[in-house]
């Protein structure tokens, strides 16, 4: 195996990394734009180390680690990945990267590993488990073929805006939604909601300030992130991912206050993106959901949605002698 030489990323090797994630990764194409925007705005408290490893002079492989304020993570997590691009996959230099990986977060004080691959990536998984990373969860991966199902949804779209208006429920857009407060009351939302998602990993409360970037992305315009109002309370919302450049459309998150469960609203207001989608000409919607997660995989199996090969995250413990 040819040692590789590894650099730090900056801020201009954005759109390479996002070149080597997708040839890595094929079927979850990654953005160049997107990616440039989030490491330029990297969330309030967080510290991320990026790599590029290149062999023979040329780039085969991005790594990165970030973690949250130490502060709020008494067991020092860290999330750690390894993008190889499949033209030079070779299981001695995966194991190498993903060790030489792991020293770099132990150096900056890193205790407990969290990495994932996908169901479909054989050589990962082997590394991963070689290496002594534990499988913790599963993510079910769905995917609804709009070309095919288009017509239904838009019924159903329909069908449910009606109910919800009969319980009192407006569903609409960002856009659309002209409330002073309407930002801090989202941001409220956002932070009930994502405290319910089943994880491993720690959720850490975002800024208000970190909400608004993620408001204000290309893939997320306004007037496409849906809203469930009662009255001027947001109870609940749907929003999909446009990457501008390249990738797939896909839900980027779906939630609803704890109160209003069990009312289909959650899928009232995924239809009306999942319409709207439609309208666009958008060929597929895919969304990803862990598999504890009941009622979620419950409404993409009535919206019709397939299943694709999910995710698998891991844990590994680090010995205290790995702390530098």
């Amino acid at each position: 195996m040819e040692t590789p030489v590894i650099r730090p990323a900056a801020l201009f090797d954005a759109a390479l990394a996002a070149d080597v994630m997708t040839a890595a990764f094929p079927r979850e194409p990654q953005d160049p734009v997107l990616t440039a925007r989030r490491w330029q705005h990297p969330r309030a408290g967080w510290t991320h180390g990026r790599f590029i490893a290149e062999c023979g002079g040329q780039p085969v492989a991005f790594l990165e680690w970030q973690h949250g304020s130490w502060d709020l993570l008494p067991e020092r997590h860290c999330w750690v990945e390894v993008w190889l691009d499949l033209a030079h996959m070779d299981g001695e230099l995966l194991a190498y990267l993903w060790r030489w990986l792991e020293d770099s977060a132990a150096a900056a004080g890193a205790r407990t590993l969290n990495a994932a691959c996908g169901e479909d990536e054989p050589e990962m998984l082997s590394s991963l488990e070689a290496l002594g990373y534990e499988r913790e969860r599963v993510d079910r991966v769905w995917s609804l073929d709009l070309a095919a199902a288009g017509a239904r949804i838009k019924v159903e779209a329909g069908a449910a805006r009606q109910r919800a208006a009969a319980q009192g429920i407006e569903l609409t857009t960002l856009a659309a939604w002209h409330d002073p407060q309407r930002f801090e009351k989202l941001h409220e939302l956002n932070e009930l909601t994502r405290r319910d998602i089943p994880h491993t990993q720690p959720i850490l409360p975002q800024t208000l300030d970190d909400f608004m970037v993620r408001v204000g992305s290309p893939s997320t315009p306004p007037d496409r992130w849906w809203l469930a109002l009662d009255g001027a309370v947001p109870v609940a919302m749907s929003y999909l991912s446009y990457p501008p450049v390249r990738g797939v459309v896909g839900t980027s998150f779906t939630g609803t206050r704890r109160e209003y469960r069990g009312r289909g609203i959650a899928r009232a207001v995924k239809l009306q993106s999942l319409a709207q989608a439609v309208d666009l000409g958008v060929p597929e919607v895919r969304t990803d959901n862990d598999s504890e997660n009941a009622p979620m995989l419950h409404i993409n199996e009535t919206l019709g949605y397939t299943r694709r090969p999910g995710y698998v995250s891991f844990v590994k413990r680090l010995p205290k002698h790995a702390l530098r």
